[in-house]
Formats: C-alpha cells, structure tokens, sequence
C-alpha cells in the first residue's frame, strides 16, 4: 500500500477528528452527571409548613385555672413562602390565634391553642384542622387533650369520699378519612360511667344535630360503671359540599364530675368515581382553566380589583360543577353555568374586595368538578398591598 497516498492521508486525520470529538462529548457527560442528579434529586419543593409536635396533652388542669394554652411551633420547610389561611377548631371551647403572615423558608412561627376550663370537668379531646396555601400539605390536623378536674373537700370526720370520676369515652374525635357521596359511614364509641354517681342525659332531640346523621344507642340514663355502646352513621349522599364538615355530639347531663362534654366528628367528603378505563378517561369531562393563577401586582387596599377566569371543558362529556367557593368572603364571583358541554367554555367574573387587605395576599377560590382526573383544585388570586394600611376587620378571615 502506499504510504504517500493522499486519500488515506485523509482517512487516517478524519479518524483521528472523529476520536477527538468523541472524548470531548465524553468529558461533557463525565462533568454534568453530578449537576443533572443533584438537580433531578431536589426538585422546587414550594411551600411546606411542618409542624414538629400536632398533639399537646395538658395532663390534668383544675377548672380554676379558667384557660390552658399550648403554642404549637411551625416552620417553612419548603423554598417559597408559605402562610396560615385559616384555622378551624372542633369546639368553641377552643380558640386558636395565629398570624395572617407569610413565612419564608426556614423562618419558625407559632399557632396558639386557648381552651376554655370552665364547667368542662373530665376529659377533653378537641381537634384543630389548620388549612394553608401550601401546595404539598393544604390541611393540617392538630390535637389538645387532657383532664379537667375540680379539687374535692376534704371530709374532718374521716368519712369516704365518693369517687367523682367522669364519663369516659374511648374516642373524642371520630374521624371519617373519606365520606363518598355515594354511601353512608358509620363508626362507634364506648362510653363508660367512670364513677359512684347515676347521669340522666338531656334529650338527644333537644340539639341541633345536622339532618343527615343519625345517633343510635344515645343513653337516657347511666348508673355507676355502666358502659354502652354508641354508633354513629353519617349520610354521605345527603350531606353538604364537599371537602372537609365536622359537627359536635353532645353530652348534658347531671353527673358532678361531668355535666357538658362532647364528642367532636369530623370528615372529608368527596366525590366517588368508578374505575374508569383509558378509553373512559378520554371520554370523561376535563376542567380547563385560564390562567390559573391571576396577579394583581402592587395594590393600594381600599378599591375593588377585577379580573376574569375562563373555564372550559376539554372533554367529550358534559362538566358539572358542584361548588366554585372563594376561601375568603372578600372574594365576590359570578358563575353563568354550573353545567358546560363538550368544547363549551364560560367566563368566570371576580372581584376583589381590598378594604383591610395589607402585605401579600393569597387568596383561593376552590372547585369541585365532575373531571374524574382532577375532581378538586384551587384556583389563586395574588396582590401585593402597601403595608400602611394595617387596619383590623372583625368580620375577615385571619
């Protein structure tokens, strides 16, 4: 072969240019392989509120006491700012105190808990439900428990003092994860006469318990370690919206140690789907809605602000909404139809009442839809207001 031929002179420098371009791909993929995994590894987390501690027992309290209060601590563990709502208690025994504020990532704040010691002798376990504009974590759930007790005299003559005790229930909070509203749920409690004095219980029929929960085995009477079994059936098909309801059950009645306590329900109720197809998912109404995030911008509180949301349905059957609901009653909407067809869209009017507003706000307008693959969202509205007009209203969510 000769050497001095200029076509494999040509040959023998192409390869050697194709090599080179080889290694420099090579090292490019050996140098970035650690920033690609640590960026595909920590992700945009948003806003997350951890709470390190969601039960505080008290232990025991005497009534004199008049208020128990615990601070349970919060930070952001998130990478945006992130802030309280508004927070709901099983009780109005209990009052909770927090700050409208948002905190930053890493920043700690505190949520109080106040609950009221007065004629509440035995135990208590109260709930407290704390919704926030997180993303990753929008409701938390929070617990105080503990024994209110009232010192008994001491007796001079050496007689025996009878034993106070209280009514005892195997669960204060009954809790229903899940409500479909397609079907009823039911759960039970045992409640035990903890003591050496009969109870005769006000009438059931005399509370405002809601239409579409039923209470079997409630006692008209207990005598001394007495115990009794109380089922409670909530109608998932007849009661209201959607998302998280909760009401209280009553006990009145003449025991010393006991003569108000109550059991706390809660739930969450949501849509039921059958299991649906790929082919059934593509038939299926779907919720489209532009923008899903509006932003005032910088705002001086005082005015009105208005915007437009448009909804449409993406799907090939009929979207039903069952509820579009503002968190915040400054948010005023008006809604042309609850029923949209196929490709059919609506024009959704907002507006805003700033009278109060002051920072940054974060205001959530919630809907329940029929879209098997997103049955419930958020929508958001965002201002940010001058700071200067700190004035309170008694009447806006904190």
């Amino acid at each position: 072969m000769d050497r001095n031929n200029p076509n494999r002179i040509n040959s023998v420098y192409s390869s050697k240019d194709s090599m080179k371009k080889l290694l420099t791909v090579l090292l490019l993929i050996w140098f970035l392989t650690p920033y690609i995994y640590v960026h595909a590894q920590n992700p945009t987390k948003g806003g997350i509120i951890n709470f390190p501690i969601q039960v505080h027992d008290f232990g025991k309290i005497e009534e004199s006491k008049k208020f128990a209060t615990y601070k349970f601590k919060y930070w952001n563990d998130g990478d945006t700012p992130v802030k309280i709502n508004r927070v709901e208690t099983s009780c109005g025994c209990t009052t909770p105190y927090w700050s409208t504020d948002e905190i930053n990532p890493g920043d700690t704040n505190y949520l109080e808990a106040r609950f009221e010691t007065t004629n509440r002798l035995g135990k208590f376990d109260k709930s407290i439900t704390v919704y926030t504009n997180s993303p990753q974590n929008p409701v938390f759930f929070l617990g105080i428990k503990g024994e209110i007790i009232k010192p008994i005299p001491q007796v001079s003559n050496g007689a025996a003092i009878p034993h106070l005790g209280g009514l005892e229930f195997s669960d204060r909070i009954i809790q229903i994860d899940t409500l479909w509203d397609n079907q009823n749920m039911t759960r039970s409690i045992r409640v035990t006469n903890n003591s050496d004095f009969a109870a005769k219980f006000q009438s059931l029929e005399s509370y405002k318990l809601p239409e579409y929960v039923t209470i079997t085995g409630y006692p008209e009477t207990m005598e001394p370690g007495e115990s009794l079994k109380i089922t409670v059936t909530v109608d998932g098909i007849s009661a209201p919206g959607y998302g998280f309801g909760g009401f209280e059950l009553p006990f009145i009645s003449n025991h010393p140690g006991s003569p108000y306590t109550s059991v706390g329900i809660s739930y969450s109720r949501k849509q039921y789907f059958p299991k649906l197809s790929k082919r059934q998912l593509r038939k299926a109404p779907r919720l489209s809605v532009n923008p899903p995030l509006h932003d005032f911008g910088k705002q001086r509180p005082g005015g009105f602000l208005k915007t437009k949301f448009t909804f449409q349905n993406k799907g090939k059957k009929p979207l039903e909404f069952k509820s579009i609901n503002p968190d915040c009653p400054c948010i005023r909407l008006t809604i042309p139809k609850t029923i949209l067809d196929a490709g059919e869209s609506m024009e959704v009017d907002v507006l805003f009442d700033t009278v109060t507003k002051n920072g940054t706000k974060s205001m959530g307008i919630r809907i329940v839809c029929n879209d098997p693959n997103n049955p419930e969202r958020y929508i958001w509205l965002k201002a940010d207001f001058d700071n200067k007009y700190n004035i309170e209203c008694a009447t806006c969510p904190k």
